[in-house]
C-alpha cells in the first residue's frame, strides 16, 4: 500500500508567511508609511514579497540543518575543489541568458507599452542582488551534484565550446527561463494592481461601493499572486527551489499559455466568451439569503485557490517541476486550484441562468465547458510530465484511494490516475 509522500515545504510555515505578508500590506496602508514607501521603493509589493520569502526560506533552512538533511541537488560527498573557470562560465551563461531575454522584451511589441511598468520597477528593486551572484556561484560550484550545470553548459555554448555541450540541458535551461520570462512580468503587474486595490480599501477609499465579496475576492488573488511572484523569482538551488524538469510537450505548453494574457484576450473574446450581462449578484437579487450563501461559497472557492498557491511556498511555477507538493489543499486533491477556479466561474457567471433565451444559456454553458476542458487538459499534461518523478506516482496512487474526490474516480474510472511506467529519468528534462 502506498503512503503519502512528504511535502518538500510546510503548509503551516507558508500560511504564517502569508499572514505576515498581508500584515505588511496592512501596514503599508497607513498614510505615513505609504507616503514614505512611494519615495523609497519603486515597486510597492516588494516589501510583502520579501517578508513571505524571508519567513519561508529561513524556516526551511533551519529545519534542514536541524534535521541533518541536505538540499536535494547538493552532494552529500566532501566538497569538490573550486574551479574559477566553471564559475566564470556560469556568469557568462547567466549574462547571456539575461541578454537573450532582454532582446526578446525589446523585440516583441507586447512589452513596449506602459502596462509592464511595474515589472521594470520590480527588476530595478532586485538589481542590487546581482552583486551576490558571483558568491552564490562560488558556493554552488563546490556543492552541486553536477558541476557542469545548465549555466556552465550555456556559458560553454556562448563561449564556442560546442562539443562539450549537452543539447538536452540547454533545451531545459532555455525552456525554464522562457517560463520565468513570460509569467513573471504578468504576475508582478497583477500583484501591483491587487496590492494597490487593497491599500486603497484599507485606507477607506471606495468602501461604500464595495461589497464584502469584492474585498475577499481581491484578498484571495493577492495571496495567490504574492506566492506566484516569489515562486518565479526564487528559483535557486540554495533554497531547493530549482527546476527539476520542464513540460516536454507542445500540447502542455499550448494548453497553459492560452489561459494567460495576451493569448487569452484573443481566445476568450472570440472563441470562449461565456459571460453574458447577467451575473450571480443581480441574478439572485430577489433572494437575499441565497445570494449571501452563494457569495460565501464563491469567496471560499477563491480562498481555496489562493491557498493552493500558498502550499507551494517558494516553488510555484507553471510548466515546471520544482518539487512534489502534498500538503495543504494538495493533501485532499491533486488539482485544488483548477477545481476551485473552474467551479467559481460557474457560480460567478451563472451561464445556465436564462437571461435572454434558453439557447443563449445553452451556448454560454457549452463555452464554459470548453474552457473547463482546457484546464482538464492542463491537469492531464501536468500529470504526465510529473509522472517522470516516482514521488508523484506514489502521491497520485495514494490520492486514488484517499483523496477527497476519490468517489469520482470510482464512478468514472477514466478519471483515476493510471501509472503507465512513466516514472523514469530523462536526461533531456532532469537536472
Amino acid at each position: 500500500m502506498t503512503e503519502l509522500p512528504k511535502s518538500p515545504t510546510s503548509f503551516l510555515t507558508n500560511a504564517l508567511a502569508m499572514a505576515l505578508g498581508l500584515a505588511v500590506i496592512w501596514a503599508l496602508a497607513l498614510p505615513d508609511n505609504f507616503a514614505q514607501l512611494q519615495h523609497l521603493v519603486p515597486y510597492a509589493p516588494l516589501l510583502p514579497c520579501l517578508m513571505v520569502f524571508a519567513v519561508i526560506a529561513a524556516t526551511e533552512w533551519v529545519l534542514r540543518v536541524r534535521g541533518g538533511r541536505s538540499l536535494s541537488d547538493l552532494s552529500a560527498a566532501p566538497l569538490r575543489a573550486l574551479s574559477y573557470a566553471r564559475v566564470g562560465y556560469r556568469l557568462l551563461g547567466l549574462a547571456a541568458t539575461l541578454a537573450l531575454i532582454a532582446l526578446c522584451y525589446w523585440l516583441f511589441p507586447e512589452y513596449s507599452g506602459n502596462f509592464y511598468d511595474p515589472y521594470w520597477q520590480f527588476l530595478e528593486c532586485l538589481a542590487p542582488i546581482g552583486i551576490l551572484v558571483p558568491f552564490y556561484f562560488i558556493w554552488a560550484d563546490t556543492r552541486v551534484h553536477e558541476p557542469r550545470d545548465e549555466f556552465v553548459q550555456f556559458g560553454l555554448l556562448v563561449g564556442g565550446r560546442w562539443r562539450e555541450v549537452h543539447a538536452a540541458v540547454i533545451r531545459r535551461h532555455l525552456l525554464g527561463w522562457t517560463v520565468k520570462a513570460f509569467f513573471l512580468p504578468l504576475m508582478t503587474v497583477y500583484l501591483n494592481d491587487e496590492t494597490g486595490f487593497l491599500i486603497r480599501v484599507l485606507r477607506g477609499a471606495d468602501l461604500q461601493t464595495l461589497s464584502r465579496y469584492d474585498v475577499w475576492f481581491h484578498i484571495s488573488y493577492t495571496i495567490d499572486l504574492l506566492f506566484c511572484v516569489i515562486g518565479y523569482t526564487a528559483t535557486a538551488r540554495l533554497f531547493d527551489s530549482h527546476l527539476r524538469s520542464v513540460e516536454p510537450t507542445t500540447l502542455g505548453w499550448v494548453a497553459a499559455l492560452i489561459c494567460y494574457q495576451p493569448f487569452y484576450s484573443v481566445i476568450g473574446r472570440f472563441y470562449l466568451q461565456y459571460e453574458g450581462n447577467l451575473f450571480w449578484d443581480n441574478w439572485l437579487q430577489p433572494s437575499p439569503v441565497l445570494r449571501e450563501v452563494w457569495g460565501t461559497v464563491i469567496i471560499l472557492l477563491s480562498l481555496l485557490y489562493g491557498l493552493s498557491t500558498v502550499a507551494f511556498g517558494l516553488r510555484f511555477s507553471n510548466l515546471t517541476h520544482r518539487g512534489i507538493i502534498t500538503s495543504g489543499p494538495y493533501r485532499f486533491s491533486k488539482h485544488p486550484a483548477y477545481l476551485s477556479k473552474n467551479l467559481s466561474w460557474w457560480l460567478i457567471s451563472v451561464p445556465f441562468a436564462i437571461g435572454q433565451d434558453g439557447f443563449t444559456a445553452l451556448r454560454h454553458c457549452l463555452l464554459l465547458l470548453l474552457l473547463n476542458g482546457i484546464y482538464f487538459l492542463r491537469a492531464r499534461t501536468e500529470e504526465r510530465h510529473l509522472s517522470r518523478d516516482p514521488t508523484y506516482v506514489a502521491y497520485a496512487l495514494w490520492m486514488n484511494d484517499h483523496g477527497a474526490l476519490r468517489f469520482l474516480g470510482r464512478a468514472f474510472p477514466w478519471l483515476r490516475y493510471q501509472h503507465r511506467g512513466d516514472a523514469r529519468r530523462s536526461p533531456a528534462l532532469e537536472a
